[in-house]
């Protein structure tokens, strides 16, 4: 039957979870091979605008993107477990028309009210480059509808892949027209303007893949038309999951655009001229938060993977598997969140010296504050996913909102503190974050489909990084002094995280279902006698 080779398709969570962690690795990897140079060609000034024009379009792309693909996703994979065909396709027509309207409307929002916004700021030379980012909202708007139906199915090789080309045409296209721009000797401004509109080509080439992939494959065609429940009905019930959503996700993108309006506005309060606030601003974002963002990559693998399990699980009255989800999935944030945090925290110089040419010490400060709020942020990531697959996705946004609204009170206060300045930016983002996993862990905690009952196996990974980090700590001066900063620095983060490993090992803190996936994962996992889950 169709429907059967549809399922057979499907991934289990940890397959799903990996092969997007897989690609998003390589996303990261081209991501720091397009960002670091494009520093370097255009100056922590031309960041500053790049940043300023990307903060409006991300929280845009959030509300055309953040909530429909996971509505989609959560309705798709309930239709699936229900063996609703039909309602599948109902659904993945309904949400593709929804998110054609959305996409155009947004698209012409940021468009006509760039002027306004950079002269709220002010920085009136980012407007060329907050209009150019307005096509790649109509783009990714509708690529999400894609995206939405495949996890829903379990499928996380077309969000993979789209999300590859994306990336691999934005560093070729992005950074294409950066340097031609600055070789015909445009202003700094221009040379942003330009960058963004090769990250335009490139979302357009990732819609452009889903098109053609569906039109090789058919799978929508081949699900019959069949469907009883109106459009209306499949239109009400989208929204009503999309929108908590959207707007929780809006509320994180929110932060980030209260970092660059506040930091600016209240930067140039105290005394900084424009470009100097829009400096100090590029060195934040670009050198920090980047930086602190490095695990959300792939967490939100495990996010995209997480959703489409939990609601299969709990439409199907199954806590058992809803729970071992969770479990596994809060293992692998430990897994990743702890030791980037106490990496970041002990190579602060080394790393950021090793990544960039400049402005580095001042750099550094900002940095050793963020990395505190790397697991505080990943767990927020995660109990987001898990909350929004099991229904409660308006108490997320409460979660969000009373972190965002902290955020807004510290930084705005800090920064406008002449003494503190651009140093209470990571403070509010730190707050931020701890009080949003706060109120999401306890909600949790507290409900028994999903609660998790063994905590050892994550804690586990703590313990591993505590102890890297003491290596870290204790090594790196010693070895700076005799093979240089950059030689070093590489050695002891290949070190570092093989100490982690062995440290996990040790300690029985890596489940065989964690690495089953990798090629013959089943004969490493006997070789280290590893123990199963259950």
């Amino acid at each position: 039957m169709k429907q059967n080779s549809l399922h057979s398709r499907k991934q289990s969570f940890l397959e799903g979870a990996l092969i997007l962690m897989a690609a998003n690795l390589v996303i990261k990897l081209i991501g720091a091979i397009f960002k670091i140079p494009l520093k370097n060609l255009i100056g922590a000034d031309g960041m500053g605008i790049y940043n300023t024009a990307y903060t409006p379009y991300a929280f845009l792309l959030t509300v055309a993107t953040a909530g429909i693909p996971v509505a989609v996703s959560r309705m798709v994979a309930e239709a699936a477990a229900r063996g609703e065909s039909g309602e599948i396709r109902r659904i993945f027509r309904v949400s593709t028309s929804v998110c054609l309207v959305v996409g155009a409307a947004l698209c012409a929002v940021l468009f006509f009210l760039a002027e306004p916004f950079v002269n709220s700021i002010p920085n009136t030379r980012a407007l060329p480059a907050v209009q150019a980012f307005a096509p790649a909202l109509f783009f990714c708007s509708v690529m999400s509808a894609y995206r939405g139906y495949y996890q829903g199915m379990s499928n996380m090789v077309p969000t993979a892949m789209s999300q590859l080309v994306e990336a691999v045409a934005r560093l070729i296209f992005g950074y294409a027209f950066a340097w031609l721009a600055v070789r015909m000797g445009h202003p700094v401004e221009t040379a942003a303007a330009a960058t963004i509109l090769g990250v335009v080509l490139s979302t357009a080439a990732g819609m452009l893949y889903m098109l053609l992939r569906e039109a090789r494959h058919k799978t929508l065609h081949s699900l019959p038309s069949a469907a009883r429940t109106p459009k209306k009905q499949v239109a009400g019930d989208l929204l009503r999951i999309a929108l908590p959503i959207t707007v929780a996700s809006g509320v994180v993108t929110m932060t980030n655009f209260i970092d660059m309006y506040v930091i600016q506005n209240r930067l140039q309060a105290i005394g900084y001229t424009e470009q100097g606030a829009s400096t100090l601003y590029g060195i934040y974002e670009t050198m920090c938060v980047a930086l602190m963002n490095l695990p959300q990559t792939l967490i939100a693998a495990i996010t995209v993977s997480l959703v489409p399990m939990i609601a299969a699980a709990v439409v199907q009255d199954n806590s058992r598997r809803a729970r071992q989800t969770v479990e596994s999935s809060m293992r692998l944030v430990s897994l990743m969140a702890f030791p980037c945090t106490v990496g970041l925290l002990t190579l602060t110089e080394p790393i950021l010296s090793l990544l960039f040419h400049e402005d580095v010490a001042a750099a550094v400060p900002l940095l050793k504050t963020l990395a505190i709020g790397t697991v505080f942020m990943s767990f927020v990531s995660i109990t987001n996913a898990i909350l929004q697959a099991m229904g409660r996705e308006r108490l997320s946004l409460w979660s969000m909102l009373a972190g965002s609204l902290v955020k807004l009170i510290v930084n705005y206060v800090l920064i406008g503190t002449p003494e503190i300045g651009i140093h209470g930016a990571p403070i509010g983002t730190v707050l931020c974050y701890l009080v949003i996993m706060l109120i999401n862990l306890v909600a949790v905690l507290r409900s028994p489909q999903v609660a998790p009952k063994r905590w050892g196996s994550i804690l586990k990974p703590a313990l591993a990084a505590a102890l890297m980090g003491a290596f870290l700590l204790l090594t790196h001066p010693w070895l700076s002094a005799r093979l240089g900063s950059s030689i070093s620095t590489l050695l002891l983060i290949a070190a570092g995280a093989g100490l982690y490993f062995l440290t996990l090992f040790a300690v029985r803190g890596v489940y065989r279902e964690d690495i089953r996936m990798l090629p013959k994962g089943e004969k490493i996992a006997d070789f280290l006698k590893l123990p199963k889950e259950n």
